[in-house]
């Protein structure tokens, strides 16, 4: 019996979540030799269109560098950069108890992105809203930063989104951002088009060969329809001045 892909509704994800699964599926790909296979446009077609919208994104969170917005950024980048560091200290810790919560926050902090202090502004704000969602309702997370007494840390974070957030919503000219939101969906509507070519073609060749490669790529590519599945769910039920507008 051949595998299939999970459904799932492409306009319930945020950009970063879309070029997240974007970036799982090609990995997946590229680990199974697909450079030079004959199905190298569908990987190439993904690939192109995964980079568009990365690239849009990036032009999205482009902003004219005033002071305020320049002085919030440095403070949410501060503040990444000092949890990420207090808990890599921790790691190092002689109790046990500390060194297993560092772990699970190392963890958590690596999902999200080690580097969101590097990223646009929009990536930043979807990860780091999720991170902090993590941090309020993940039972094992919030005993980790509690054991390690890191809630102000988590709370400078939480204060220099939402200065960050403000800074950028007072400068965005909301006539620019209707036109560029378009532009986003067309990109996302084409790489939707690539991937389910994609994994059209990996249905097809699972029934064909079962038990093969293709079945393996197709459970991996599922486990991260499923992980991003999650987050959804968890946005989905956080309070409303926590929702962030999905472009569809």
């Amino acid at each position: 019996m051949s595998m299939k892909i999970l459904n799932f509704n492409s306009t319930r994800l945020r950009n970063a979540e879309y070029i997240s699964l974007s970036n799982d599926v090609i990995q997946i790909t590229k680990t199974y030799g697909w450079e030079a296979a004959n199905v190298l446009n569908l990987l190439t077609w993904v690939q192109d269109s995964n980079t568009e919208l990365k690239t849009q994104v990036n032009k999205l969170g482009t902003v004219n560098e005033t002071h305020d917005v320049k002085r919030a950024d440095d403070h949410f980048n501060d503040a990444w950069r000092a949890i990420k560091l207090i808990t890599k200290a921790h790691l190092l810790s002689p109790v046990e108890a500390e060194r297993e919560s560092a772990a699970v926050l190392t963890e958590l902090i690596n999902s999200h992105g080690a580097n969101l202090h590097m990223e646009s502004y929009q990536v930043q704000n979807a990860n780091v809203r999720l991170f902090l969602n993590d941090c309020i309702n993940i039972a094992g997370i919030k005993t980790a930063i509690e054991i390690l007494k890191l809630q102000p840390f988590v709370g400078n974070i939480e204060l220099a989104l939402s200065i960050l957030v403000a800074a950028i919503a007072h400068r965005k000219d909301k006539r620019v951002s209707e036109l560029t939101e378009n532009e986003t969906r067309e990109i996302r509507i084409r790489l939707n088009a690539n991937l389910n070519k994609m994994f059209r073609y990996m249905e097809v060749m699972s029934d064909v060969v079962p038990g093969g490669p293709f079945d393996n790529m197709i459970k991996q590519i599922n486990m991260s329809i499923q992980k991003i599945d999650t987050a959804i769910k968890r946005r989905t039920n956080k309070s409303p001045e926590l929702v962030e507008i999905v472009m569809s």
